[in-house]
Parts: C-alpha cells; sequence; structure tokens
C-alpha cells in the first residue's frame, strides 16, 4: 500500500460528519435570513420581482444539495476501495457508508426545513 493510496482514519472521521455539518449550517443560514428579513424590515424587498428573502433561502438551499451531493460522491467513492487494513485487522467501510448515510439523510433534513421557510413569510 502506497502512501497515496492508505486511509487516512482521522480524515475519514471527518468526512463522515460534513454532512450533518453541511445540514447545521444550512439550518442556520434558514434562521439567520429569517431574522434579518424581519428585524431590518429586509422582508418587502423584492429584487427580480421576487421576495428576497424565499429568493435567498432558495439559493442557500441549492447550494446545502450541491455540497450533500459532493459528500456522497466522496463517500461511494471510498465505498468502493479497500480491503484496508488498519492494525493489522481488516476496516470495514463503515465511515465511508456513515459519510452517504449522513449525507442523504442531511439532503432529506435540508429539503423538509426548507419547504416552509420557502413557503411561510418571513415575518408572518
Amino acid at each position: 500500500m502506497t502512501a497515496a493510496t492508505r486511509p487516512r482514519p482521522v480524515r475519514q472521521v471527518l468526512l463522515s460528519a460534513l454532512g450533518l455539518a453541511v445540514w447545521a449550517a444550512h439550518f442556520g443560514a434558514i434562521y439567520a435570513l429569517n431574522a434579518l428579513g424581519c428585524e431590518r424590515a429586509w422582508a418587502s424587498w423584492r429584487p427580480f420581482g421576487l421576495p428576497w428573502v424565499p429568493l435567498a433561502i432558495l439559493l442557500v438551499t441549492l447550494l446545502a444539495l450541491a455540497g450533500l451531493a459532493g459528500v456522497a460522491l466522496a463517500a461511494r467513492r471510498r465505498m468502493a476501495l479497500g480491503p484496508w487494513d488498519e492494525g493489522g485487522e481488516a476496516e470495514p467501510r463503515f465511515t465511508a457508508w456513515f459519510a452517504l448515510a449522513a449525507a442523504a439523510y442531511s439532503a432529506l433534513a435540508v429539503l423538509f426545513q426548507a419547504a416552509p421557510a420557502l413557503t411561510v413569510p418571513a415575518c408572518g
């Protein structure tokens, strides 16, 4: 096994949590956008004839979904590698599987939290 193909356990575990971090960042961004829209009276601002807050939430949601797709593709690619040898024992591909599952569940969570934020007015 060469240095380029040697698994890096810390990196793999951190990448497993990346999907959850993207979901958490999206969650915080939605609340921040709604709060700013209401507090600063930006909710009535309409760039391109569309309400500002839902448009910003839509853009943040698309960015989050693109990021989660990238995490899922990277995890899927890591699942194809192996078998890995860690400490003399074959390591299961659990970290790659978990990263893929977390990215998929995070994508569902992003969609479920974006739906009401896109349909309900920011100050309503």
